[in-house]
């Protein structure tokens, strides 16, 4: 089993702590993990992406080329940056309000829009936009039995967190496993 993910953002986004949070999580589960991280100099504010490689054997290449299972993007210029990954089998989840040309961009695959951003928002935790994804992505594999990620795995890695940022982060997990929940009832 092998299962590679892009996340998206922008420098300050967290991107890196979703991936590095993802692969925590998967290392708990006794899977093989790999983090790649791909940003330009202009760090705040400028477009990044990470790709994990997540697998049951040992990984030896540790990038998405044009071979992404799941891209998740949640900023317009990382988006344009790191869209390269998809390929016809590729499910994107794009964030409904900071990118407006998806499916421009986007030939391939299968592209869902989410309102992740807002949702982070409204509940007054912008900065949490991250979490929300490691949220709504556990639900995802879960329920398309992509890789067995138990909830308990999760629970650990958020729990482990520096204290300060503890209570937030699991709420913004359990929001994103409740947009996961919503996704799937608007999509029936």
């Amino acid at each position: 089993m092998k299962l590679k993910i892009r996340f998206s953002g922008r420098g300050g986004q967290g991107i890196k702590t979703l991936g590095s949070a993802l692969v925590r999580v998967a290392m708990v589960a006794d899977y093989y993990a790999t983090l790649t991280v791909d940003y330009t100099p202009s760090v705040r504010g400028g477009p990044i992406f990470c790709d994990v490689i997540l697998g049951s054997d040992p990984i030896s290449y540790p990038f998405c080329d044009k071979d992404a299972d799941i891209f998740i993007a949640i900023d317009q210029k990382g988006f344009e940056r790191a869209a390269e990954c998809i390929y016809e089998k590729t499910f994107s989840f794009i964030d409904e309000h900071t990118i407006a040309n998806a499916e421009e961009i986007i030939q391939e695959g299968k592209i869902h829009r989410v309102p992740i951003t807002r949702r982070a928002d409204e509940n007054k935790l912008p900065k949490s936009a991250n979490i929300l994804c490691l949220g709504f992505l556990s639900k995802y594999l879960q329920e398309n039995g992509k890789i067995d990620l138990k909830e308990e795995y999760y629970d650990q890695v958020l729990n482990n967190m520096p204290k300060r940022f503890r209570d937030v982060n699991i709420h913004s997990y359990q929001l994103g496993q409740a947009l996961y929940q919503e996704f799937i009832d608007k999509s029936q």
